[in-house]
């Protein structure tokens, strides 16, 4: 594939999706073919199921249907999106992708990470991530970012445990990975962790 694709994550309340969109205007406005995607989402059939899985109101969904449903939506934008932008040379930008399942439907629902790792490399065959950039947040500052949202969706409202769970799950991926970057966000404004992200990214010469 010619382009690039680079994925922000975290756990909820990390900032990751303001740094997406900070990135993207910034690589975009350097002249680089650059689109700004997001998952569970991207296009018509993946934003519907994303609907679904975010819906405070489906309590009784179960943690293999919650796998599925993320499988399928990454299905989806894959052949629709990430192969064809990918093939013709653009850096794509994605808030979310196969880490995001193995971190929450594995460390933090305790479904088999193996199985989930078979599955994404099912549906994601022939597509591969130049970088990943994990933005880090404490339980602590993360409750108090997610406090101040207007609209709260199903992973929102999980119990403490649950995101202390997903954030073990990133840092112990980041320590595993080198190809996973990680900057921590506590204490930082958003200009600032833009700031560190731009500098990681045009050291891996994506800018």
């Amino acid at each position: 594939m010619k382009g690039k694709l680079i994925v922000f994550e975290g756990p909820e309340g990390c900032g990751k999706s303001t740094q997406a969109q900070m990135a993207f205007e910034y690589l975009k406005g350097r002249g680089i073919k650059t689109v700004l995607l997001r998952e569970p989402g991207g296009n018509v059939i993946s934003e519907k199921i994303r609907a679904i899985i975010l819906d405070p109101a489906h309590k009784a969904m179960t943690k293999k249907t919650e796998l599925l449903l993320y499988i399928a939506s990454r299905a989806q934008i894959i052949e629709e999106k990430l192969k064809p932008l990918l093939d013709g040379g653009a850096t794509v930008i994605l808030d979310r992708f196969s880490l995001s399942t193995l971190v929450y439907q594995g460390y933090a629902r305790g479904l088999d990470k193996k199985q989930i790792k078979i599955l994404n490399d099912y549906v994601a065959k022939g597509v591969k991530v130049f970088m990943t950039v994990v933005f880090d947040v404490t339980e602590k500052e993360a409750a108090i970012r997610l406090s101040k949202r207007e609209k709260h969706d199903r992973l929102d409202a999980e119990a403490a445990a649950f995101h202390k769970k997903v954030r073990a799950g990133y840092l112990a991926e980041a320590a595993n990975n080198k190809s996973i970057y990680l900057i921590k966000t506590d204490g930082k404004s958003k200009e600032e962790i833009f700031n560190e992200t731009i500098k990681l990214l045009c050291k891996k010469r994506v800018c």
